[in-house]
């Protein structure tokens, strides 16, 4: 027979390192502190305290019949197990900064929160075969920031009215936004009535304003469970463009490339997050994931609780009708998912067997300002739209960040780019596309399994210039404001070596001094082309056939400044950065 347990020292720690304690209640007294490291407790009556009891480590699990968790004091749980065939009702204040799971019956009834903190957000295991029920809260951290975010419920009937405490829902100009993809202009929608419903499955735009301190938002309601479902539309709008705003609606993190649990019917397989601007509450930019390559880095198939994402609904006869569905098996432990608000630069070097580069544009000096194009290789792919493998471009509506995309072969703009392969004869478009003039720098933030033997550049159509990015990853180009269709693009040339692999001498070098310049040309196979001059603004200032190898003196007659020297054959091309004075 097991008998409860009273904790009633004024002071007393208990150290489970790391074995088992049960018993058939638990109560700790006024005074008494508990400290469990790493061990396991459970209970097969009620869990009392009245005192202190910490976690650290391992779980509290109710194995009884009919249990009540209460005390007076607010109890902070690490993981915490309703066993199958266990009643247990939460009556008085509790907490878990972890994970919840219910095989059998628990009613929060009002009283229990999952936290969140900047590390990690508590959360329902999706595995159980039991149920919560009763209004429970939930909540999610914010970094400092400020601006949109996009969020969706993790409840049945949760209203606008949860977002009061931290979102203006009664400002002149509407901070709460709903998405209608069959508008014919923007699809975004005042919905700041406090009574709306938060529909599962639905995502939301909540502007937090121009203050930039961090946030709590806590929503409280039934949790949803099970299997849930959404119809979405592709009405062919000239704004939305198939474009529908979706969410997470558990309590846990999901996994959109979980193999069980997901019906996606007309739906294509991208899927795209939002990160507000640092400059302004009103912008941000766009990062996006598929078939297991992010745009950015940064997304990734894990969907936080609470995240709001946009799917597009596949191109078709319109009006195109779709099915978002999903089920337990795609929910995940992962107490720390990215919630896409402020975006961070990352650069994984992890290598995958496929090619994969990942090219960036942004305004010199602004690390957080740049858009990246990411390529890749599929033997599946063609070079048109695959929407299984692509990612649409959705443009950054942020001024300070310029966006960057290619075209495939029908027109299709797009941020993830699955080739079957890459080549010599392989030529990508890109458009680049400033708000304000500047220095752009390109940079090549990743390059991964590149085919041996091929070089990648990034090719100026105007100035004749071509970057290779193989070699120099970063590359400057002082550009007006404007949409820059067909003058860039990335292709693919053979490696050149030297004759004498032993030599120290570049096959192409440059030198210059009082407006004169020194090049020496030493390829392997004498090759006629043009030395072509150009300025950061990408002028051509000068331009003048050379006759294969050998060194020539040129007068130009440039002011001192900085130029990019570059030799155009039909073969190869050779570029270079030089200070003239």
């Amino acid at each position: 027979m097991r008998a409860k347990i009273y904790l009633t020292a004024s002071i007393l720690f208990l150290l489970l390192t790391p074995f088992s304690i049960s018993g058939q209640g638990i109560i700790i007294s006024s005074g008494a502190y508990v400290i469990a490291n790493n061990g396991n407790l459970m209970t097969y009556q009620n869990f009392t305290n009245n005192g202190s009891f910490t976690q650290n480590g391992g779980a509290v699990t109710f194995a009884g019949t009919t249990q009540t968790l209460n005390g007076t004091t607010n109890t902070t749980f690490n993981q915490l197990n309703i066993n199958s065939g266990s009643t247990t009702t939460v009556n008085s204040s509790q907490q878990i900064g972890g994970v919840l799971l219910s095989n059998g019956s628990l009613n929060a009834n009002g009283n229990l929160t999952l936290l969140s903190t900047a590390t990690q957000t508590a959360l329902i295991d999706g595995s159980g075969i039991g149920v919560v029920t009763g209004n429970l809260t939930m909540q999610r951290y914010l970094a400092a920031g400020f601006g949109y975010k996009y969020f969706s419920s993790p409840f049945t009937a949760a209203t606008v009215n949860a977002f009061a405490s931290t979102v203006d829902l009664n400002a002149a100009f509407p901070n709460f936004y709903t998405y209608i993809e069959s508008k014919a202009s923007s699809g975004w929608t005042n919905y700041s009535t406090t009574t709306n419903l938060l529909n599962p499955l639905k995502g939301y735009a909540a502007d937090f304003g121009a203050l930039t301190a961090q946030k709590l938002v806590t929503i409280t309601g039934v949790v949803s469970n099970g299997t849930l479902s959404s119809t979405l539309f592709n009405t062919n709008q000239p704004y939305t463009l198939g474009f529908n705003l979706v969410g997470n609606p558990y309590p846990s993190p999901i996994d959109w490339n979980a193999s069980t649990g997901w019906t996606k019917t007309n739906i294509d397989n991208a899927i795209y997050f939002f990160d507000s601007g640092t400059t302004s509450q009103y912008t941000g930019t766009y990062s996006s994931y598929i078939n297991n390559v992010s745009s950015d880095g940064i997304a990734n198939n894990i969907i936080a609780s609470m995240q709001g994402f946009f799917v597009h609904v596949s191109n078709g006869t319109f009006p195109v009708t779709a099915t978002l569905a999903l089920s337990n098996p795609v929910r995940v432990n992962n107490l720390s998912p990215v919630f896409h608000k402020t975006s961070a630069i990352s650069d994984p070097s992890a290598l995958k067997p496929r090619t994969l580069l990942r090219l960036s544009a942004g305004y010199a000096g602004s690390p957080d300002s740049s858009d990246p194009i990411v390529v890749y290789t599929e033997e599946i792919a063609t070079t048109g739209f695959d929407s299984k493998l692509d990612a649409i471009k959705l443009m950054n509506t942020n001024d300070q960040v310029p966006n960057l995309y290619g075209i495939a072969s029908d027109a299709t703009k797009l941020a993830i780019y699955a080739l079957p392969s890459i080549d010599t004869n392989t030529v990508i478009p890109l458009v680049l596309s400033t708000d304000k003039s500047g220095l752009i720098d390109f940079n090549m933030r990743n390059i991964e399994n590149l085919p041996a033997g091929l070089q990648v550049y990034l090719s100026d159509a105007k100035t004749g210039s071509n970057q290779i990015l193989t070699e120099n990853r970063t590359f400057s180009l002082q550009l007006p404001s404007g949409d820059y269709a067909g003058r860039f693009s990335m292709r693919f040339k053979p490696l050149k070596t030297a004759i004498n692999p032993n030599s120290s001498k570049d096959i192409f070098n440059v030198s210059g001094s009082n407006g004169k310049l020194t090049v020496y040309i030493d390829l392997e196979t004498e090759q006629n082309g043009d030395l072509i001059l150009v300025n950061l603004l990408g002028q051509v200032l000068f331009r003048q056939k050379l006759n294969g190898n050998g060194t020539y003196e040129i007068n130009t007659s440039v002011n001192t400044g900085i130029y990019i020297v570059s030799f155009v054959s039909s073969s190869s091309i050779h570029s270079k950065k030089i200070f003239l004075n």
